[in-house]
C-alpha cells in the first residue's frame, strides 16, 4: 500500500512539473500544483481507481491554465510580466508545431507572435478582461488566437506576392515592344505569344503554381530570387521542374521560347 501511494505521488509530481515547465514558471511551485491535482483527482475518482498519467497531466495543465490567465490579467506588473513570458513560450511552441511553420520565416513568425501578444494585452486590460468563459481552457483559447493570426499573415503575404508578380508581366511587355532594335513583326508575334503564355499560366487551378510560373516565365525572376521571396519553396521546385523548358529546347528565339513555354505550361498543368 505504501509503495502504491509512493508511485501515485511520483506520477502526480511528474504531471505537476511538466505543466509548470509548459506554462507556469515563476507562477506556481510543484507542491502547489501537485496538491491541486491530488484534490481534483480525488473529487473525480472512484474507490480504488488508479489515475492514468494522461488524466493527471490534463488536471495539472488545466490548473496552470487558470493560473496563467489570472496572472495575465493581474494588476501587479511583476506577476503580469511572468505570465506573458510563459504565454510567449507556449505560443512559440504552438507556432513551431503548426502547419504554418514552414510558411513563416523567423522574422515573420516573430511578427505574428508580437502582434498576437499585443492584441492579448489589450484584451486583458479591458474591464472585465476578455478571454475564455472557462479560465481552465485559456491555453486552448490562446492557441486558437495565435493560429488565426498566423493564417491571416500567411494569406496576406501570399496575396501580396500574387499581385506583385502578376503586375510585372505588363512592364515586361512594354519593355519588349518599345525596344528600338527589335523587328516589329517579331515583336508583334512575341507579344501575342506572351499573352498566350500568360493566359495558359492563369488558367492553372493551383494558385501556387501560378505565382511561381508567372515569376519565372513572365517576370524574368531567377529561381533563387523567387525562392527567397516565396516562403513555400516546395511549390517552386515542383512547379518549375514540371514545366521548365531550356533554351536548347526552344531554339533560342523569343517567339519560339514563348511558344515552347506555352506548351510546357499546358503540359505541366495536367501533371
Amino acid at each position: 500500500m505504501i509503495e502504491r501511494c509512493s508511485d501515485l505521488e511520483r506520477t502526480i509530481y511528474s504531471a505537476a512539473e511538466h505543466a509548470i515547465q509548459r506554462c507556469a514558471r515563476e507562477l506556481l511551485t510543484v507542491e502547489m500544483v501537485a496538491a491541486q491535482v491530488r484534490k481534483d483527482w480525488e473529487e473525480l475518482s472512484q474507490r480504488n481507481e488508479e489515475p492514468s498519467q494522461k488524466l493527471l497531466n490534463r488536471l495539472a495543465l488545466r490548473y496552470c491554465s487558470r493560473t496563467l490567465y489570472r496572472a495575465c490579467c493581474s494588476s501587479q506588473t511583476e506577476i503580469r510580466n511572468f505570465a506573458f513570458a510563459n504565454l510567449r513560450r507556449y505560443m512559440e511552441q504552438t507556432l513551431r508545431q503548426s502547419k504554418y511553420a514552414s510558411s513563416l520565416t523567423p522574422f515573420a513568425a516573430e511578427d505574428v507572435l508580437q502582434q498576437t501578444l499585443a492584441d492579448l494585452q489589450k484584451a486583458f486590460l479591458q474591464d472585465p478582461p476578455d478571454g475564455p468563459d472557462d479560465p481552465s481552457a485559456f491555453l486552448k483559447w490562446a492557441q486558437t488566437v495565435i493560429l488565426r493570426h498566423a493564417y491571416a499573415y500567411v494569406e496576406k503575404a501570399r496575396h501580396e506576392m500574387t499581385v506583385s508578380l502578376e503586375e510585372q508581366p505588363e512592364v515586361y511587355i512594354e519593355e519588349v515592344v518599345d525596344g528600338k532594335n527589335h523587328d516589329p513583326e517579331e515583336d508583334a508575334i512575341s507579344r501575342e505569344l506572351h499573352q498566350a503564355l500568360k493566359n495558359a499560366i492563369l488558367s492553372l487551378s493551383n494558385p501556387n503554381y501560378r505565382i511561381v510560373l508567372i515569376g519565372i516565365y513572365l517576370a524574368g525572376i531567377e529561381e533563387c530570387e523567387l525562392a527567397a521571396r516565396i516562403t513555400a519553396t516546395g511549390y517552386l521546385s515542383v512547379a518549375a521542374s514540371s514545366v521548365k523548358c531550356s533554351p536548347q529546347q526552344t531554339g533560342g528565339g523569343r517567339g519560339s521560347t514563348h511558344l515552347a513555354a506555352v506548351a510546357a505550361v499546358r503540359r505541366g498543368g495536367h501533371t
